[in-house]
């Protein structure tokens, strides 16, 4: 049964955020403030074993999940599948979408916030016109920039693509 360590997140306001160390949390930590600091870490071997730590941890009082699949152990295989998706999925919207011309004169983190919400739809398999929608409006209603409709088929197509290679 594979162990993963877990590392506890807060802000300067208190609030706490809950994530896998190292690369495999890499995704839930483009939430966080950049003001955050860990202030716990621990090993668990499931979903329902770290939060049961964490809130032993915070004294937030027994932590319960109507879902049995949250207590089945981790697999490492998909979770380290989903992360070199998600590294993928930051580079091609970097090097490659990047709606508004910063690639090489903005931070790198430029785009990361919108990741986690592609990588969710390439993995729950949506169509390609659905990610293309997504980038679309990412761009024009987020962004708030003219938005190219046809590049954001292609960024999909490109995304979708990836995914399938290494699936």
């Amino acid at each position: 049964m594979a162990k993963l360590e877990h590392d506890i997140w807060k802000d300067k306001e208190g609030f706490t955020m809950l994530c896998l160390a190292g690369e495999l949390g890499a995704e839930a930590r483009t939430l966080l403030e950049p003001d955050s600091e860990i202030i716990h870490s621990f090993e668990a071997s499931s979903h329902f074993d770290a939060m049961t730590k964490y809130y032993e941890f915070m004294d937030f009082g027994k932590y319960e999940s109507e879902f049995e699949f949250d207590k089945t152990p981790y697999d490492l295989s998909g979770l380290m599948d989903r992360e070199k998706i998600r590294v993928e999925i930051d580079r091609i919207l970097w090097e490659d979408w990047d709606p508004i011309g910063v690639n090489g004169i903005a931070p790198r983190d430029e785009y990361q916030r919108y990741v986690p919400q592609i990588l969710n739809m390439v993995l729950q398999d949506k169509p390609l016109d659905e990610i293309a929608d997504s980038l679309y409006n990412i761009e024009t209603e987020t962004i708030g920039v003219f938005g190219d409709r046809a590049k954001c088929k292609v960024i999909a197509e490109k995304i979708k693509q990836r995914h399938a290679n290494k699936a």
